[in-house]
């Protein structure tokens, strides 16, 4: 009851926190293998990368870093949280989410935050890596945190909707393993080397328009127009996917 009142008065930015907070104090004890998880595979996949490549140069280089940086954003937001949500509703956890007043799109962003809370570190492991290996210089700047934050939330609402439709979290885990790939190996390819219909395929998914920002930004080149266009569509991505996901709520619990 403490906890519903606390919901209520303030409305729904701090039953976000509230939500937040629980799901950080849920994930106390095994943080690091979050952080372990989001560095080691786009890590590993650069340096693969890049030993498989004599001379990549600048332009292939900095679209595979940031691929890579999605990839970890990818991991959090599409297969660990399509399990989790799985998980929730195979063991009708949601059932006590709805008896407190918040949308079940705040229980998912709480989710998600948490887990991209734990990605940071993964993610400055994989921007240091790939400067390292690939010699190139990037311009970190503070607009990659909320370029981070949009990709996370876009990706976030496949993530969900995969846990929903999934009927444990096995399914859920192995139908998100696929989507992450093929986040990743659309996200790494530019779009020049791709055949046409795997350039129709990643128009339409969220990831693209993440990692063309974040390229954008790790070169010092993100101009108005690039966070108007980019910020836009991630913004459109976020919107639809979790209207679908409220709109499926039914089906949690």
């Amino acid at each position: 009851m403490r906890l519903e009142g606390t919901l209520r008065a303030p409305g729904t930015l701090s039953a976000f926190w509230v939500l937040l907070g629980m799901q950080l104090a849920r994930a106390r004890r095994s943080w690091r293998q979050y952080i372990i998880v989001s560095s080691a595979m786009p890590s590993g996949i650069a340096i693969l990368l890049r030993a498989m490549t004599s001379h990549p140069g600048e332009a292939l280089a900095l679209q595979i870093i940031s691929g890579n940086v999605v990839l970890s954003v990818a991991i959090t937001a599409i297969a660990m949280l399509a399990q989790q949500v799985a998980w929730m509703r195979q063991n009708r956890t949601f059932d006590y989410y709805h008896t407190l007043p918040v949308p079940n799109f705040a229980v998912i962003l709480a989710i998600l935050v948490a887990y991209l809370l734990f990605a940071l570190p993964g993610i400055a492991v994989v921007l240091t890596v790939g400067a390292l290996f690939y010699g190139v210089h990037l311009v970190i700047s503070p607009g990659i945190l909320p370029a981070i934050l949009g990709t996370g939330v876009a990706l976030s609402g496949i993530g969900a909707l995969l846990g929903i439709a999934s009927r444990d979290g096995e399914l859920a885990g192995l139908t998100g393993n696929l989507v992450m790939m093929a986040v990743l190996f659309l996200g790494i390819i530019p779009s020049g080397r791709l055949p046409l219909p795997l350039v129709a395929l990643s128009d339409i998914l969220p990831s693209t328009y993440g990692v063309r920002l974040l390229l954008h930004l790790l070169t010092g080149q993100a101009s108005p127009y690039v966070w108007l266009v980019d910020g836009l569509m991630l913004l459109f991505f976020s919107v639809v996917l979790f209207f679908a996901v409220e709109r499926l709520s039914y089906r949690v619990g």
